[in-house]
């Protein structure tokens, strides 16, 4: 198994190469549940669903990125993402979590087209290390006894409480948000394809690994933090001038309801944050594509100037309306489906969760259909060549993803 992916290491400088070694790399890991030891271990098929949608946006990217520097970037990082998936040893997830930061630092700083990126590069890398120390510090007070295959120790809520601190900064939680939207506006098309649709799935699979451990008693401050977030970030949402922008706070509401569903400790919550974070990923890398595609074209990401979808292209129009209705949460989508299962299971515990499920649900509604009509009417024509490979292929295969899994859970 170990040569294996060092023989996928070899084609690192080929980007198609290394993809399909990759991809067949995760085919091998459906087989060996469990291999070197107990160094890796692949305890959920959870963590199997989220490898595979990293290599799916590699894919992705290969497809539409041209510069050779920014794939191989991306290829780091999924790399990191995917060793983030497996350790079974704490100490190593903690490693591969900063590690991330790293290849998105190098992204930002390389090819943002702003002076603006050196700032928000200071915000990430202050946030990252600002929630993360702390983790180093719970670590050692635990006699570094963090070191199970599986991770159900108990300990103190406080303890619980720093550990997911600094998962909580990848989710990213409303309050430790910040540095998202200001990365997402700086970054390369592609680097925000990866941060949304890789990034922040690392901060989830952590927090679902030290879940185990969580107190009943406390789950009520994430809670509170939860809905906060939705109904703010929404509230943001609606405000926004960039495109971007907006689809970075729309990144923040959806990882809100994900902690949500997660803190409900039930097996429908987590079955239904899986595939929240499925749909997330898949419908975020789509959106920023779409968003990067029509700067490509008109050197403009304001809403205001985003128009003429129709009239210059019908399946660009089609597409650009469905991925944005998939992210309100549209049926028969898969997001539809796993916000239905955490509504019902918020109803069960209490009946005022469902005011505040209620007003995120009109608000993430509005500004998805006010970008949709901004975006499609109008009269001028874009030039958007959209009937090659790399532009139709792997959105008809996000498509997929996106709205028939549904069909099969």
């Amino acid at each position: 198994m170990l040569d294996f992916f060092l023989v996928t290491l070899i084609w690192f400088m080929k980007p198609t190469y290394f993809f399909f070694f990759i991809l067949f790399f995760c085919v091998m890991i459906f087989n060996n549940y469990s291999w070197m030891g107990l160094f890796m271990v692949i305890d959920s098929y959870t963590f199997i669903l989220l490898i595979i949608m990293s290599v799916f946006i590699l894919g992705m990217i290969l497809m539409s990125e041209k510069n050779n520097n920014l794939l191989i970037l991306s290829e780091m990082l999924v790399i990191i993402c995917i060793l983030f998936f497996i350790p079974s040893n704490m100490m190593m997830l903690y490693m591969f979590f900063e590690l991330s930061m790293f290849p998105i630092l190098v992204m930002i700083l390389g090819y943002g087209s702003q002076i603006e990126k050196i700032n928000s590069s200071y915000y990430l890398m202050f946030y990252a290390a600002f929630c993360s120390f702390p983790f180093l510090f719970v670590y050692f007070k635990s006699d570094f006894s963090l070191v199970f295959s599986y991770f159900d120790f108990f300990i103190s809520w406080e303890m619980f409480f720093i550990l997911s601190l600094s998962f909580m900064m990848k989710f990213p939680i409303y309050f430790l948000h910040l540095w998202l939207p200001k990365a997402h506006v700086e970054a390369p098309t592609t680097a925000s394809m990866l941060l949304a649709g890789l990034l922040l799935k690392l901060g989830t699979a952590g927090f679902l690994r030290i879940l185990g451990s969580m107190n009943f008693i406390h789950n009520n401050v994430w809670m509170i933090i939860a809905f906060l977030g939705m109904i703010l970030g929404s509230f943001c949402c609606v405000f926004q001038s960039d495109s971007k922008s907006l689809a970075a706070y729309s990144s923040v509401t959806h990882m809100s309801f994900l902690l949500l569903s997660l803190i409900f400790i039930t097996m429908s919550s987590k079955t239904s944050s899986l595939m929240l974070m499925l749909a997330h990923g898949y419908t975020s890398t789509l959106m920023f594509y779409l968003i990067g595609e029509f700067y490509h074209t008109s050197s403009s990401r304001m809403i205001y100037f985003m128009n003429s979808f129709f009239s210059s292209s019908m399946i660009m129009g089609i597409l650009f309306a469905v991925v944005f209705l998939s992210n309100s949460g549209v049926p028969p989508s898969l997001s539809f489906l796993s916000e239905f299962m955490v509504i019902s299971n918020s109803i069960i515990l209490t009946k005022s969760m469902f005011i505040m499920i209620f007003i995120y649900f009109v608000v993430s509604f509005y500004y998805s259909l006010f970008l949709i009509t901004s975006s499609l009417m109008g009269k001028e024509f874009l030039n958007m060549n959209n009937w090659n490979v790399g532009f139709s292929a792997p959105l008809v295969l996000m498509m997929y993803n996106i709205f028939w899994i549904s069909m099969f859970y």
